[in-house]
């Protein structure tokens, strides 16, 4: 007589082998659902702050600027972004020679170019500037991206986030401002 028992697995062996890549496969597939949300959902209606400072040298002058920037998702697709600060010429012996004041709101239009690399075409489409803020066109242009300053210039930026407090704000060139949000704001 023979016993068929022992050649055939039984059926919690048979659950057990079925269930188990079943529940891996599960926790993957939710792991990964949860995380595309999480990065769907950042940086966008996260206002963020952030410091920056800009150093440009050229044949006969150097500039520089610091500056504080906040950083805003609107509606309708709309960025603010707030800039107050300091710019400064220097001559040949690093003497500063003019001292200009910005503090100036952009309004821009975005296209979301890609959700991969999270870049964004940025179109300036208004700029209020204070009072006070007496950059003119040539400290402009050594220091400001053109949509910092010329209504209607595209400027590309790349939004990345560093961690769950702070945003990388960067163009094509080099990163600008690392930018601290709470979601309090």
């Amino acid at each position: 007589m023979t016993n068929y028992n022992k050649s055939l697995p039984s059926v919690k062996k048979i659950l057990l082998l079925f269930l188990l890549p079943t529940i891996v496969l599960l926790i993957i597939v939710f792991c990964e659902i949860f995380l595309r949300k999480d990065k769907e959902a950042f940086p966008v209606n996260i206002p963020c702050r952030g410091n920056m400072i800009i150093e440009a040298q050229y044949d006969n002058q150097k500039a520089r600027m610091v500056a504080s920037l906040y950083f805003s998702f609107l509606s309708k697709n709309k960025i603010l972004i707030s800039l107050s600060g300091t710019g400064y010429l220097y001559n040949n012996e690093n003497v500063v020679v003019e001292k200009k004041t910005l503090l100036r709101n952009i309004y821009y239009d975005y296209i979301h170019e890609s959700k991969a690399t999270d870049t964004y075409s940025m179109t300036s489409s208004q700029i209020n500037i204070d009072s006070v803020d007496d950059f003119d066109w040539r400290i402009s242009s050594l220091l400001l991206m053109n949509s910092f300053f010329l209504t209607g210039h595209t400027d590309t930026l790349v939004l990345k986030k560093f961690d769950d407090n702070a945003l990388l704000i960067e163009n094509n060139q080099s990163p600008f401002t690392l930018c601290i949000f709470s979601k309090s704001l």
